[in-house]
């Protein structure tokens, strides 16, 4: 069974923080890590270095300020020092950039990152991470609860499923979580029946069908022990991430987890929009993006290295 050993929290100055120092309480008594990294980017800008050079003492003191401020919220938020290691990482430079080449170098587990509900600025960095750190990553939001028993995941048949079915099944092995898959079946809205009872029960009779099919064969193929259930919803609207996301409130899901892939070496690691958009700043479930950390590594190292 896969082992989350260190853990990454990105950490931001906001309010955000304490939620996030909060819920790694949560995650440290679920997944049982051995070591917590919380890391904070302070932003540079690009100031001629003569003029860089007169703020020496101040940038110094600026550093010790902001490090004092996290150490005390860690402080005083972290009631589990007694059962994990955890350290604080300040970087100087593009958050993005230094978060992912920090998870890069040192063999980061997940990575957890915070939203703030209607705040599409913030909700925008942390899209960009989700794509580019290595690692898996769960993304949740400042009402997210501490709760993980009901785990839904997105299928859609492919190996970025089985990934994600997987890791399911390895959050499941620490918190006894039920797990179920959900497929979205699009149906452009041209070709939607004549919405009468007696058709809309014809039609979903037949998505069952197929769904079930195309769920037999893919454990099948994938070899995968105790399936969990798969249900379907009918998008007929091109809107799979609201589909999805309507449905798991609905049913009282406590975590989506969802794919992405590398589509071209010009592109780096981008979310597939399904999975960009459940990620994004208007939705409040948790979210795990899952990755097979390997390739993404292995892309990575190529670009960097």
């Amino acid at each position: 069974m896969k082992k989350f050993d260190k853990i990454l929290i990105c950490l931001d100055l906001s309010e955000m923080d304490h939620f996030l120092i909060s819920y790694s309480n949560f995650i440290c008594e679920v997944l049982k890590p051995r070591h917590l990294v919380f890391i904070h980017v302070m932003e540079t800008y690009d100031i001629p270095d003569e003029i860089m050079d007169t703020f020496d003492d101040a940038e110094k003191d600026i550093e010790d300020l902001v490090s004092e401020e996290l150490e005390g919220k860690i402080e005083a938020g972290l009631t589990v020092k007694d059962k994990v290691d955890y350290s604080l990482v300040l970087e100087q430079g593009l958050p993005t950039e230094k978060i992912v080449e920090y998870s890069r170098k040192n063999k980061i587990d997940l990575g957890i990152l915070g939203k703030k509900i209607g705040y599409q600025g913030q909700g925008g960095i942390a899209r960009k991470l989700v794509g580019l750190i290595p690692s898996s990553v769960l993304v949740v939001s400042e009402t997210s609860q501490y709760k993980i028993d009901k785990l839904l995941v997105r299928m859609d048949f492919s190996k970025t499923a089985w990934s994600s079915l997987t890791m399911a099944k390895t959050i499941a092995g620490y918190t006894g979580a039920s797990i179920e898959c959900h497929h979205v079946y699009k149906l452009p809205i041209n070709y939607y029946p004549k919405q009468t009872p007696e058709n809309i029960k014809k039609l979903k009779k037949q998505v069952k069908e197929i769904v079930n099919e195309n769920y037999s064969r893919f454990i099948k193929k994938m070899k995968i022990d105790d399936a969990p259930p798969c249900s379907f919803s009918i998008d007929v609207q091109s809107e799979e991430s609201q589909v999805l996301y309507n449905y798991a409130i609905i049913n009282k899901i406590d975590l989506i987890l969802t794919g992405t892939r590398i589509r071209s070496p010009l592109a780096n690691l981008i979310l597939d929009s399904t999975s960009e958009k459940l990620v994004g700043g208007e939705k409040n479930l948790p979210v795990m993006v899952v990755k097979d950390q390997k390739k993404s590594m292995g892309f990575l190292n190529a670009i960097f290295d």
